[in-house]
């Protein structure tokens, strides 16, 4: 194995790492390919031992993952929190429905669909037409039609 253990067998795998990325798509083979070239550099200029390849490769390696998963989760997290997907709360925005009991403090229950809503909106009386234009948590603000 010692044919591997140079600037040209670090590249050859770097590069045949980078192939596999581009045929079993995933964001996390590539990283071991570029690590593989980095090495493969480092090499070309230094003398490594074997074991210090390898423990080097290792290191370059993970030190990428955990960069791309810490850049990626964030960026995930981030695009659920802007996500109306699988939201009822957002699929209630232009919903049409009526008042069906006042409460104190302006606020109301509205009746959409099977369900009843707290609601707030202006000089609503029960059996007001409503239609929700904002929603915040389990409050829907309406406006009467």
């Amino acid at each position: 194995m010692d044919w591997f253990f140079n600037w040209i067998g670090w590249s050859i795998l770097g590069f045949v790492l980078l192939a596999l990325e581009l045929v079993l798509p995933g964001v996390f083979i590539m990283w071991w390919g570029f690590a593989s070239l980095i090495l493969a550099f480092i090499v070309a200029f230094f003398t490594l031992g074997q074991a210090s390849q390898i423990s080097l490769f290792a290191i370059i390696a993970t030190i990428f993952s955990l960069i791309w998963w810490k850049y990626q989760h964030g960026k995930d997290k981030k695009e659920d929190q802007n996500s109306s997907l699988n939201s009822r709360e957002h699929a209630m925005l232009g919903a049409q429905g009526f008042v069906v009991e006042i409460l104190p403090n302006g606020i109301a229950r509205g009746k959409f669909g099977d369900t009843t809503w707290r609601v707030i909106g202006n000089n609503l009386q029960v059996a007001d037409k409503i239609e929700v234009q904002k929603v915040e948590g389990i409050t829907l603000f309406v406006r009467k039609q």
